[in-house]
């Protein structure tokens, strides 16, 4: 890619086995250049831009724009993976918590001395 900042379709492979496809182009981020990649929409998700720094780049492949357009289709790359827990509140905590003791203690007095559970065996999920 010359200097112009031309743009030119193709695929990114980037380190940690992910890869984009779409309209790759030179930007400029934070003060430091970027590879900026337009991915084009797909049947799944709508079309989104997204940044990458030298370092994460493992290989660009310049390609027509119709394998790309298929390879991001492929590829279903999720624009905003977000994850957010189930937040409890402490007493809600300390309620399964005290649920899950008595399941235990339950467990173990169903046990004849000495023996164990073992994996192969049918907990009661109700104890």
């Amino acid at each position: 890619m010359s200097e112009a900042n031309q743009q030119q379709w193709g695929i990114i492979e980037l380190m940690g086995h992910k890869v984009v496809a779409g309209c790759i182009s030179k930007d400029e981020m934070l003060g430091k250049p970027m590879l900026r990649v337009d991915v084009p929409s797909t049947g799944q998700f709508v079309e989104f831009t997204q940044f990458y720094g030298e370092a994460a780049i493992y290989c660009v492949t310049f390609t027509s724009e119709e394998v790309a357009r298929r390879t991001a289709e492929q590829c279903r790359v999720n624009p905003v993976n977000v994850y957010v827990p189930d937040l409890v509140t402490r007493e809600q905590l300390e309620e399964m918590q005290q649920e899950y003791n008595a399941r235990i203690v339950a467990l173990r007095n169903r046990l004849p001395s000495g023996e164990e559970i073992t994996d192969e065996e049918e907990v009661d999920p109700d104890l």
